[in-house]
């Protein structure tokens, strides 16, 4: 089975930018949404049946919490430096804070003014790494930017090329951040689509269509008319971790009734338009 090789740069806590930008800057740490992308992925790589093995390159600003320190337990994650300024002052608090041995490293690129002024880097030349540094740098592998393919190409598209420069043995290079959302100036993601096909997960979610309303993102399953939907709690998690807010489905009582709902669950009636049959000549 080819192997999928993951580089994944945290190079920012939050899913928002603006959030990352000021809470780093801050000093400010909050448990809310603090890496949640990342969390994401790592959920995703544990569901897949796929050969992956998945670097992730940590920042002194994107220290892994518990929760995503047992996700990222198992033979198919590694935990690595992404360096910033001081690569020995790094290294040492990385290791000290995750407990876990760290062997490769990659240098994080500041080259924009608020990147610099972010991490506190006010050069714009990447840090120094010493010649008896106890790491093997990441960046000697061949990579692509998953990120930035989904930029340029559609979801088929950007799963075809990327398949195949898995099979030519390059890693797939991606940062959390852009999972979901577009960044017109980095020309970045939203990769997601791709990168569930690519490891075939959340094959649940597949039919499931988002649309929003007012400041609202509103969810259902195209096939709901089709086949019977009992929402699971880890279903309904996915679509939370996904921005979806509200979930909607419809209740086949004409074949199948839901026996003892969740008391929190909103129902209302509806009418729709069966086509009775009881003869094969009315047929």
């Amino acid at each position: 089975m080819t192997l999928i090789r993951l580089r994944i740069d945290v190079d920012y806590p939050y899913p928002s930018r603006i959030r990352s930008f000021f809470y780093t800057a801050l000093g400010i740490r909050t448990s809310n949404k603090y890496l949640k992308n990342s969390k994401i992925i790592a959920k995703m790589i544990n569901e897949s049946n796929k050969n992956v093995k998945a670097y992730w390159f940590f920042t002194l600003k994107t220290i892994p919490d518990n929760e995503l320190l047992t996700l990222l337990n198992g033979s198919k994650h590694e935990i690595a430096l992404h360096v910033v300024n001081d690569p020995k002052r790094e290294l040492e608090q990385l290791e000290k804070a995750t407990r876990r041995k760290i062997r490769y490293y990659t240098i994080h690129g500041t080259a924009r003014l608020l990147a610099r002024i972010m991490w506190k880097r006010w050069k714009t030349k990447s840090p120094i790494i010493p010649k008896n540094f106890p790491l093997q740098s990441f960046h000697q592998f061949p990579t692509f930017g998953l990120d930035r393919l989904c930029y340029l190409y559609s979801t088929e598209q950007a799963v075809k090329i990327a398949e195949g420069d898995i099979k030519d043995g390059r890693a797939i290079e991606i940062h959390p951040i852009w999972l979901f959302q577009r960044g017109k100036i980095n020309h970045r993601g939203p990769f997601y689509e791709t990168l569930k096909r690519i490891l075939k997960v959340d094959a649940e979610l597949k039919t499931i269509a988002v649309r929003k309303k007012l400041f609202f993102k509103v969810a259902n399953d195209t096939k709901e008319y089709a086949i019977d939907i009992i929402p699971t709690d880890d279903f309904i998690a996915k679509l939370g971790q996904r921005g979806v807010d509200i979930f909607t489905f419809i209740e086949r009582r004409w074949c199948n009734t839901i026996s003892s709902p969740p008391r929190f669950w909103l129902g209302t009636e509806d009418n729709i338009a069966l086509l009775q049959v009881t003869t094969f000549d009315e047929w």
